[in-house]
């Protein structure tokens, strides 16, 4: 984690009331996880925050005493990058979550947590993607503390693993949709958005 001078000090501030979540793209989808999870595991409500009010209407909300969250593959969208600022000037706790803490986002924001999964070169960001979902059940369990949280986060390498070994049977399961022709996804939860 990279913290970045003045802001009113996290340990002034007291605990947050409500966090605002500020991303787009694949990072909105990794938000709602966070959402989620912040909700469920940390009793903390989140709220999407709108952008436009901030670039566009110029009628930013009052965000003193809140924690805002941006979430971004790559750092450098302005309409992300100026909800942080203006947060960070109302004196709310401002946190990026991005693959480049020397980005836009990264500078903004009092504190960073980088990804260092790399630059991404496909649409989807899945290497990125996967890396929030992380920092934000990382995030999420250092705030509530539970010691059994993180024995469960660190198995999370060794259940990717043996995921992959079973690429055999996603094979498998292609052929028959590709036959098809078509596909419907039903979810719910959690990870409704991410599919």
């Amino acid at each position: 984690m990279t913290t970045r001078g003045e802001g009113g000090g996290a340990d002034s501030r007291g605990g947050a009331a409500v966090c605002r979540a500020c991303c787009a793209g694949s990072s909105e989808n990794a938000a709602r996880y966070g959402q989620y999870l912040f909700g469920a595991h940390n009793r903390l409500p989140v709220v999407r925050t709108t952008p436009s009010l901030f670039t566009v209407y110029g009628r930013p909300p009052e965000l003193t005493g809140g924690l805002v969250v941006g979430v971004s593959q790559s750092g450098q969208s302005p309409d992300i990058v100026a909800v942080l600022a203006e947060g960070r000037r109302q004196g709310a706790l401002t946190v990026a979550i991005t693959n480049d803490p020397e980005a836009p986002l990264g500078r903004v924001a009092e504190m960073v947590l980088p990804l260092g999964v790399g630059e991404e070169r496909g649409i989807a960001a899945t290497k990125t993607y996967t890396a929030q979902l992380l920092m934000l059940a990382m995030l999420s369990t250092a705030l509530g503390g539970e010691v059994g949280r993180w024995r469960e986060l660190e198995r999370v390498p060794t259940a990717v693993a043996e995921a992959l070994e079973g690429n055999e049977r996603v094979g498998v399961v292609a052929e028959v949709v590709r036959a098809a022709g078509q596909l419907v996804v039903v979810s719910r939860g959690q990870l409704c958005d991410g599919v």
